[in-house]
């Protein structure tokens, strides 16, 4: 056994008084804070924790590292981690800045032109410097967001790129912007060795903050970091789990709302996923790939994912349809996840019928807002003409005294 096998590093000081600040914060913030699945966290073994949805740069970090019950070092854009407020907070506490190539995107020089049928692995310029702004590895991105990965560049005019760029077929010149190649080698091997000293590692998968009721396709770089570290200290193989983290907002752009933070069941490392990386090639590709396919089944188990907030809102509206009882906030996360999954299913199955429902919670959510009320308080509107008229008095006879009140004397 080695010294890193039996030691788990303790979180420094100043760790610790950043998180009860922290804890204090998110208490301010929150009307309600609930965490969940803390003890399915790995005690000792080094883990990487992946968080998302990620609404917001700043509560996102801090209802996090309040609720972690692991030290955890934080993956943090460089751009905010040189702003002034948050990027001290950042160095503090030891984050590593990450350079994200849309950080870095700039406008490139001349138009461009791109046809998948005439010339499907070669983008033509005019009035382009490819030889001075492009070098192999970076993107190319025109029009709808199409990219374009540069294997060489030929001339001032001409780039071959790697992959032909589908349903682009157009002989329109465009303006395009140049996605500069990031070598993030130093920020793998930092998260190498912490992970190769038992710590662990904190990354929001998604790339950056939205404010979308689903989350967005996961980046790579995790699932690199984590395989990297693997084939490069194979004594973490059986050791190393990376943790979904789901981070549920009710309301997340209001103050004083409420919040569940789910931890979910760690992910364990198939060797196999491991000599496939080492291999290169296909075998890396499909090594990552399924690694975080694992990890995009894992976060369905902490989040809440509808396909747009419309869905969302009568997916919650049915919810508190079928449980009019007052239910914990983790038991409220549970059921609105039963009801996407079960959302996802009757559109597979019957679609007839789920627009039949949607309907018909469509109109009662328009008949409460037309109303002015909510839904827990129809229940309270069920009472008799007699003792609404004695309310209605009482109340009428209350404005009066407190309209008497606070006249000017």
């Amino acid at each position: 056994m080695t010294e890193n096998d039996s030691i788990t590093p303790s979180p420094p000081l100043i760790y610790t008084t950043f998180r009860l600040g922290f804890r204090v914060i998110s208490h301010l913030f929150f009307r309600e804070i609930q965490t969940t699945g803390t003890h399915l966290v790995p005690s000792s073994d080094p883990c990487i924790f992946i968080v998302g949805p990620h609404a917001n740069q700043f509560i996102d970090g801090v209802t996090l590292l309040s609720r972690n019950p692991r030290h955890s070092y934080v993956l943090m854009a460089s751009v905010s981690y040189n702003r002034p407020l948050i990027g001290h907070v950042g160095k503090i506490l030891s984050a590593i800045p990450v350079v994200r190539p849309q950080d870095i995107v700039h406008k490139g020089t001349g138009s461009i032109t791109y046809s998948e049928k005439e010339d499907p692995f070669h983008i033509l310029g005019e009035n382009t410097h490819f030889t001075q702004e492009l070098n192999p590895r970076d993107f190319v991105i025109f029009g709808k967001n199409y990219k374009g990965h540069v294997a060489r560049v030929i001339s001032d005019t001409c780039i071959e790129i790697t992959h032909a760029i589908p349903n682009t077929d157009t002989t329109l010149y465009h303006s395009f912007q140049i996605a500069p190649h990031v070598d993030q080698t130093p920020v793998y091997k930092e998260v190498h060795d912490y992970l190769n000293r038992n710590e662990c590692i904190t990354v929001f998968p998604e790339g950056g903050s939205h404010d979308r009721p689903e989350m967005l396709p996961l980046k790579a770089g995790f699932a690199v970091m984590a395989l990297g570290a693997m084939a490069e200290h194979p004594e973490l193989i059986p050791k190393l789990k990376i943790v979904p983290v789901g981070l549920n907002y009710f309301h997340p752009d209001r103050f004083r709302s409420r919040a569940v933070v789910s931890f979910g069941q760690p992910i364990s490392m198939d060797p196999a996923w491991v000599e496939g990386f080492k291999k290169g090639g296909k075998e890396k590709r499909e090594a990552i790939t399924q690694l975080l396919d694992q990890s995009d089944e894992a976060f369905k188990t902490v989040t809440t994912n509808a396909p747009d907030y419309d869905t969302l809102l009568i997916i919650q509206a049915a919810r508190r349809l079928y449980n009019t009882k007052k239910l914990t906030l983790h038991q409220v996360v549970e059921l609105n996840r039963h009801f996407v999954a079960g959302w996802i299913q009757l559109k597979e199955k019957d679609t007839t019928r789920l627009l039949s429902l949607t309907r018909k919670v469509k109109l009662y959510n328009d008949t409460l807002s037309f109303l002015g009320i909510k839904d827990h308080q129809v229940d309270k509107l069920n009472i008799t003409p007699i003792r609404a008229s004695l309310l209605l008095m009482r109340r009428l006879l209350k404005l009066i005294v407190l309209a008497g009140l606070g006249a000017p004397s």
